[in-house]
């Protein structure tokens, strides 16, 4: 007796494979998702900086001084270092990436 269709077998087999590949692309959408909301955290770390290094630059060279404060939500601390002509200034940024905290450092010399 030929009968055209497909066994219960067959039919199993395939759901399994389909469902491998779900779990795959679910996962993998995951990381994707994981990934991007730290690269836009450190983003914004990175703007963080350099709005610092504008407000330095704009403060005359013999009144810049180190210090820390809240922007945007992120933690910054700044120090910097007189060179004859200019400051090394260097901004360390904290910030909440994956559920852990992160520290970026930026540095720049200013001239003076």
């Amino acid at each position: 007796m030929n009968q055209r269709g497909y066994t219960i077998v067959e039919l199993l087999v395939a759901v399994m494979i389909f469902s491998v590949g779900l779990l795959a692309m679910a996962g993998s959408a995951s990381v994707i998702m994981a990934s991007l909301t730290s690269t836009q955290s450190r983003t914004i770390a990175a703007s963080v900086a350099e709005s610092r290094f504008e407000r330095v630059r704009a403060t005359p060279c013999a009144t810049r001084a180190a210090g820390s404060a809240v922007s945007r939500g992120l933690s910054e601390a700044w120090t910097l270092d007189r060179l004859a002509r200019a400051d090394d200034v260097t901004v360390n940024v904290t910030f909440l990436s994956s559920h852990r905290q992160r520290t970026e450092t930026f540095r720049s010399f200013l001239p003076c």
